[in-house]
């Protein structure tokens, strides 16, 4: 009797879980759309979650991923179409919760290209079988005619027997799988649209979010993260000259070289030093090896000579000594160094110190270089509006925009008549946004008094953050520069505070010639009428 054998390794309890533990990888709120995907199209479960994870990653990163990943060409191509066209990829950088649910959005769009297709394989599939049924019918009736014209000359005038009559037609196994591999092929090499519900779903929002970006520059994808943001911005009273002034700006390229001058350079305290490389010549000695030709090495013979070396002597000498009245001639030869020898060469090493000039990269690290923030005061007064309120509202936009692509500050004070001063700080945020809109959406009018607005400013240059900015002024200059701020001014200007002014129409010397220099006359009317 032979006993049955225990298996020592016993029950694995965790052998399930591990086999799944890949699941984790992939967003709980994604997984019942990832389980819900067919595996003939998007592959096993382990693939699909790969897939997923691979698309989160990419999007995260403001890219799409590889196109021959995960999910097939045919499936991917058209939402791959629908996210180039609108955009709408790089609002999506390092905003999780945007891109878990854009890739919601993406999952289903898979699902229904991948249900395309196959509608589109069984509606092709049903014309081929259809067109092969009728020609087997053909064939079949072709038989009949046949059959009938041989009983026809016999001189049978019945009819056919029933089971002659025309039978339907079914197409074997093999031909069903020949014809739906040539469906499969027809179907896939048919060019696709974009995903038009990718499209209708997102649409609108990436034309508004591009709308804004194309103003705001990367500061677009700060506005993308939020729907409503995005909304409050556009709905806003003061984005209705946004785009306009941003053209504006575009075709005023001195004043746009005056902003992006602005803020000095100084030594970053967070930045990292910028690494250089540089050549210098360098003198070492190094050692160099020659060959030299010498017959103090036997190593190849080259020929015959006359020597008086024996051990290289010619046969016909060395028989010259067994000869009695040859051998004294063979001495004589010898003393002479007459005897033909064999003549022998070879190449000994030689090892030489040589002096060379070379150039050696030495890399050495300096100071990382930034420019400091922007400060910005604004003339809103009666004589500033018209065409002067256009350039000065697309001015204050530029310096945004800069600011922003740069990393700086940019704070912004507007005056008017006395006491009448608005300070608002152009951050990245909601906030600093909502600031700038409400400037633009203020028409200037009332009285010109630049000291409170200047006052502040100058107090604003003691702190630390803003001890390196620059000011930049807007105003036509009519008014008069109060006696106590000059002494403010010269003191700022020794301790570095460079003051640009922007002179709204050529008046001659004003106001503004005292506070800043250098001062830049614009007279560019045509410019400013051109985008009226």
């Amino acid at each position: 009797m032979t006993l049955a054998r225990h298996d020592s390794r016993g029950f694995d309890a965790t052998a399930l879980e591990r086999s799944y533990a890949f699941l984790e990888e992939c967003p709980e709120h994604l997984l019942t759309v990832v389980i819900a995907l067919p595996t003939k199209s998007f592959g096993d479960l382990r693939e699909r979650v790969r897939g997923v994870v691979e698309w989160r990653e990419a999007l995260l990163e403001g890219r799409l991923p590889p196109g021959d990943t995960w999910p097939p060409p045919e499936i991917a191509a058209p939402v791959r179409q629908a996210l180039d066209q609108m955009g709408l990829v790089r609002f999506r950088r390092g905003q999780p919760e945007l891109v878990d649910e854009l890739l919601k959005d993406i999952l289903a769009a898979f699902s229904g290209q991948g249900e395309a297709i196959r509608e589109e394989v069984a509606r092709r599939l049903h014309e081929l079988e259809e067109m092969e049924r009728e020609k087997l019918r053909e064939q079949e009736d072709w038989k009949r005619r046949i059959e009938l014209l041989k009983k026809t000359l016999e001189n049978e005038k019945r009819a056919l027997p029933a089971e002659n009559r025309r039978k339907s037609v079914v197409p074997d196994e093999k031909t069903r799988r020949r014809l739906r591999d040539q469906a499969e092929r027809d179907v896939l090499s048919r060019p696709r649209d974009a995903d038009a519900g990718l499209s209708e779903t997102w649409g609108e929002r990436a034309r508004l979010w591009n709308d804004v970006a194309d103003v705001f520059g990367d500061l677009g994808q700060m506005l993308g993260r939020g729907w409503d943001l995005t909304l409050g911005v556009l709905h806003h009273v003061g984005w209705r000259d946004v785009l306009r002034l941003r053209e504006l700006m575009e075709r005023l390229p001195d004043l746009r070289e005056v902003v992006r001058a602005l803020g000095r350079l100084h030594v970053s305290e967070t930045a990292e030093s910028v690494a250089e490389h540089v050549f210098l010549p360098m003198r070492r000695l190094e050692e160099e090896r020659r060959e030299v030709p010498t017959p103090l090495v036997p190593a190849d013979t080259r020929g015959v000579e006359r020597s008086g070396s024996v051990a290289r002597m010619l046969p016909v000498e060395a028989a010259m000594l067994g000869h009695p009245k040859l051998k004294m001639l063979w001495h004589a030869r010898r003393a002479e160094r007459a005897l033909l020898a064999y003549r022998v060469e070879g190449v000994e090493d030689e090892r030489t110190l040589v002096e060379r000039e070379t150039m050696e990269r030495s890399e050495s690290r300096r100071p990382a270089l930034e420019r400091g923030p922007i400060l910005v005061i604004v003339d809103t007064s009666g004589s500033m509006h018209g065409l002067p309120e256009q350039v000065a509202k697309a001015l204050v936009l530029e310096a945004l925009r800069t600011a922003h692509a740069e990393k700086r500050r940019c704070c912004l004070y507007s005056f008017s008549g006395p006491g009448q001063v608005v300070e608002h700080e152009l951050g990245l945020s909601p906030e600093g946004i909502a600031g700038l809109l409400e400037f633009l959406a203020f028409s200037f009018g009332g009285g010109s008094d630049p000291t409170g607005a200047a006052a502040r400013v100058l107090k604003q240059l003691r702190e630390g953050a803003w001890s390196k900015a620059d000011v930049l002024f807007v105003s036509d200059g009519e008014w008069p520069v109060p006696a106590d701020l000059m002494p403010e001014v010269q003191r700022a200007r020794e301790a570095g505070t460079r003051f640009h002014g922007i002179q709204i129409g050529n008046r001659g010397r004003t106001g503004l010639h005292e506070i800043c220099e250098p001062v830049h006359v614009f007279t560019d009317w045509l410019g400013v009428a051109d985008g009226g």
